[in-house]
């Protein structure tokens, strides 16, 4: 339970999170304008005529290649330069991108866009949850490393609602407008991480970034003093990914922030996002897929919002028992529904069946699967290896999501709906049995305590 808000480090944590912001935005954009792709109005698709399914595929799925490439290059610069240096560099070619989409006209300007588009994507989900992580206090850390997915949600909502009435190239330059807020406020008005200067002799620097983060500067010389240890210990031998794996914390972690990162799209999160519509339209539902896009698309960002409150007050583990186990059943049915149809029976009378399934759906993702593997990178790793464990934690999960964004058109010729589906609800069903027996509780705890429990 938050018990006072300190409105510094909310700020800057939804400052940086606009970068989320737009990285739903950039996932959202596949949905909304691969029907307008594969229209035949020329007056509406740009390429003069409808792209094939194998355009369609690496359109959707390039963002996800470029953003599995990100990590490793934004990894290094947030150790070299800074996480906020790091993150208003990696912004440019988000920017540049959503011009280039805004005047292609080509199948190839749309994949070098997109690919351009994940290499900032990819410092995202790699920088953000490290900076939130070594910014937020104790007590509101849970909360504070949420914000990303409610950022991210909000993202996907706004392009979902304003998607299908504006045209392709108002869609590209609306969506330079979160970025460019991004580059002004989070440059501007909020510091670099506390943790980035002792981790350069920088004492000062940290003191002076304290107090633009803290209500309460008086308490800002111990909390200096802890990370000051924190960054000690994490500085003691060698920083090598060889000797990373040698030590029991690092090696537990990065196995539960992997493995959930698998699990979360084994579920089938980005194959359902940047595929909504055409799923909703395969449906036969009697409700618009537009209509049913947006109200899943608001419940989701509904669902993040209560989500990162209750993180702090019922815990990371039971949140992700929670959305597992809640995966699972919607997951199933919706597969019952596509095999009933592909069979030939008329499901008329069930046209509820796939848009409620949905909404259970991704009120159980977004209830922890969503949210908490992110902010776990930022808890379960020290100075040392947080930059090597978001990178290899974000590049695994970014591409799965290229490489499942990719084959799922052939994967549903070959499987059918129905057996993706069921393909999704059979991982939802493996990712609950591997939170409740190996992830350990987080709420509440200081790093060191978690580094503890981790050795144990």
């Amino acid at each position: 339970m938050i018990r006072t808000v300190n409105f510094k480090l909310v700020g800057a944590a939804c400052s940086v999170n606009l970068l989320a912001f737009a990285t739903g935005n950039a996932y959202a954009w596949s949905s909304t304008v691969l029907t307008t792709l594969k229209s035949n109005q020329t007056g509406e698709n740009p390429l003069g005529r409808p792209i094939t399914s194998f355009e369609e595929s690496w359109i959707a799925s390039l963002i996800s290649l470029g953003a599995a490439c990100g990590p490793s290059l934004a990894g290094f610069c947030a150790d070299k330069f800074g996480r906020k240096k790091t993150l208003l560099t990696f912004a440019i070619p988000m920017l540049i991108s959503h011009i280039m989409l805004s005047y292609a006209s080509t199948p190839a300007e749309f994949y070098i866009a997109r690919f351009i588009l994940g290499l900032g994507v990819g410092s995202v989900f790699t920088i953000v949850p490290m900076y939130i992580g070594e910014i937020a206090e104790t007590e509101t850390r849970g909360f504070l490393g949420c914000i990303m997915g409610i950022f991210l949600s909000c993202g996907l909502l706004f392009v979902y609602s304003i998607g299908p009435f504006v045209n392709l190239t108002n869609l590209s330059i609306i969506l330079t407008l979160p970025i460019i807020l991004f580059m002004i406020t989070f440059g501007i008005f909020f510091p670099e991480s506390p943790y980035y200067f002792v981790a350069k002799n920088d004492e000062l620097a940290a003191e002076i970034s304290l107090n633009k983060l803290r209500n309460n500067e008086s308490s800002n010389l111990k909390e200096l003093s802890e990370i000051k240890q924190v960054v000690a210990e994490s500085k003691a031998g060698s920083t090598s990914m060889l000797s990373a794996f040698k030590g029991r914390s690092f090696r537990k972690g990065i196995t539960i922030t992997v493995m959930l990162m698998v699990f979360q799209q084994f579920v089938g999160i980005t194959i359902i996002l940047s595929y909504m519509e055409k799923i909703f339209i395969a449906s036969g539902s009697t409700i618009s897929s537009t209509t049913s896009t947006m109200i899943v698309a608001l419940i989701q960002w509904l669902m993040v919002i209560l989500s990162s409150f209750l993180v702090d007050r019922w815990g990371r583990r039971l949140l992700l028992i929670l959305a597992s186990a809640g995966c699972a059943l919607p997951l199933f049915s919706l597969g019952f529904y596509f095999y009933l149809k592909d069979k030939g029976n008329d499901v008329s009378s069930m046209w509820w069946l796939p848009i409620l399934s949905l909404v259970i759906y991704i009120i159980s993702y977004n209830f922890g699967l969503g949210t908490l593997p992110w902010a776990l990178v930022g808890e379960l790793f020290s100075t040392k290896t947080k930059s090597l464990a978001s990178t290899i934690t974000a590049t695994t999960c970014l591409a799965l999501a290229f490489t499942m964004t990719l084959i799922f058109p052939k994967m549903e010729e070959i499987m059918g709906l129905s057996g993706a589906f069921w393909f999704f609800g059979g991982s939802a069903l493996k990712s609950f049995v591997f939170v409740l027996w190996y992830v350990p509780e987080t709420k509440g705890r200081t790093f060191q305590e978690i580094l503890m429990i981790l050795e144990k």
